[in-house]
């Protein structure tokens, strides 16, 4: 740190006293001024007058140039090489204003990433910042190579964020990753046998009935648990607390039985499948109208039925909830390695991720930018991403639900499967299923250590 100074101005530069010999009478009357009063000197009669002085200036103070930003920001990463356009602009952004700083990127394929970046952070090695799934978020945050953002300014961020999205980067009331994109399960519609949406589900059963006739179904809907768990919450239900519990017996189970009730239901809007592609073959022939499916198939479908012909339709309400699909995101990590830079370098450009011109360029390469639909140019928002499927997914997946970044949803999935299936195909009631489904998700949770719990 560079020591103050500054230069003395001519009225406070000491000069020896040019009249000694009038020390005797002048030093009371100094005396006097130390105390509180004012200067004197003597007027024409000889009284003794106050005189003014000059009110000193303040002192012009140099502070020391400040440090510029430097140091490296490594990141990696499994975003191809048409995606990784969108972060080299971003960095580029970035370095205009920060010209000091060095980026180190590595891309790493999707299915090695995991497994690369945990070693090479157990030796010590790896990046600063990790994009990667939410997911991993836990296990990686138990091993102690990513870091806990709560705390951190990220006010500014937050609103521009998809609700569900900003959940799957929390673990145990810590947040371990900001969501940049996101996809999910969401409703899809062939807009040439059904040519508009259902904003209630009663309307969804009446325009699927319809338009069911001559080899064409109106709905054909996926009832296994990942494409049709996200109901649950829609309704108003839990499924783990935040701590890793089975809470989905709450109020007696009343939200887990309207779900069910729903599930049920939908025998009544069309065809229903159970980990099946049948409903997606269908779509893809131009028989069906709406299927549940995963938004990362939005462009696979689009070639099938045309791309006039696809919709992504916002979820039908029920009852005093709605529909849901469950929501995923592509999480950015911040990982220990950061912590021991200076000028905070890699979490400076962690924030610059999260702008709008930052999102738009994450828009504008296939990515889901994991924001809220208000943000959408065309929704008066200021992030713009011209593909009308990514838009649509957007608005779609704002009525989505968290899928939980806990290592206990493995276990939860498996149970519901299983209660899903005796209710379905061996006609077992709803409270019995899900009295079975609490009482084995709970045992499994309490008997097996969190650290042991395979990863998502």
């Amino acid at each position: 740190m560079l020591r103050r100074w500054r230069r003395l101005l001519p009225w406070e530069r000491q000069k020896p006293a040019a009249f000694p010999f009038l020390l005797p009478w002048i030093l009371p009357l100094c005396l006097g001024c130390a105390i509180g009063c004012r200067p004197v000197g003597r007027g024409e009669n000889g009284a003794l007058v106050p005189t003014l002085t000059p009110t000193p200036l303040p002192s012009p103070t140099l502070s020391p140039t400040p440090k510029p930003v430097e140091g490296t920001v490594s990141i990696w990463h499994s975003w191809d090489e048409i995606q990784r356009s969108a972060l080299f602009r971003i960095i580029s952004v970035f370095q205009s204003s920060y010209p000091q700083v060095q980026f180190d990127v590595l891309y790493i394929p999707a299915l090695d990433l995991k497994a690369r970046f945990e070693e090479a952070m157990s030796q010590g090695a790896g990046p600063t910042i990790l994009i990667a799934p939410a997911q991993w978020g836990p296990q990686l945050y138990e091993q102690g190579y990513v870091v806990d953002l709560t705390g951190q300014d990220i006010a500014s961020i937050l609103p521009l964020l998809n609700q569900a999205a900003l959940e799957t980067g929390i673990y145990r009331r810590k947040r371990l990753s900001l969501p940049i994109t996101m996809n999910g399960v969401v409703l899809y519609r062939n807009q040439s046998i059904l040519p508009t949406p259902a904003q209630t589900f009663e309307q969804m059963r009446a325009l699927a009935t319809t338009a069911t006739q001559a080899g064409i179904v109106g709905a054909d809907i996926e009832r296994s648990f990942f494409f049709s768990g996200g109901h649950l919450l829609g309704l108003g239900g839990l499924l783990l607390t935040p701590d890793g519990r089975p809470a989905f017996h709450q109020e007696d189970y009343r939200y887990a039985l309207q779900w069910l009730d729903l599930l049920k239901a939908f025998e009544q809007v069309g065809m229903t499948e159970f980990n099946s592609d049948n409903d997606y073959r269908l779509f893809q022939e131009g028989r069906v109208g709406w299927i549940v499916e995963g938004s990362w198939n939005r462009y696979l479908l689009a070639g099938e039925v045309g791309p006039l012909n696809l919709a992504i339709d916002p979820w039908p309400t029920y009852k005093n909830g709605a529909l849901a699909g469950f929501v995923q995101s592509e999480g950015v990590f911040l990982t220990r390695l950061a912590l021991n830079e200076q000028s905070q370098v890699s979490w400076l450009f962690l924030r610059s991720l999260f702008t709008p011109e930052a999102l738009s360029a994450v828009g504008t390469v296939g990515l889901i930018p994991a924001i809220r639909a208000d943000q959408l140019a065309e929704r008066g928002g200021s992030v713009s991403v011209g593909d009308p499927f990514i838009g649509q997914s957007i608005l779609a997946l704002q009525g989505g639900v968290a899928y939980p970044s806990s290592p206990e949803m493995e276990i939860v999935q498996n149970h519901m499967d299983d209660i899903l299936r005796a209710v379905f195909f061996q006609g077992m009631s709803h409270r019995t299923a899900l009295q079975q489904a609490y009482d084995r998700i709970l045992a499994e949770i309490q008997t097996q250590p969190i650290e042991s719990l395979p990863s998502p």
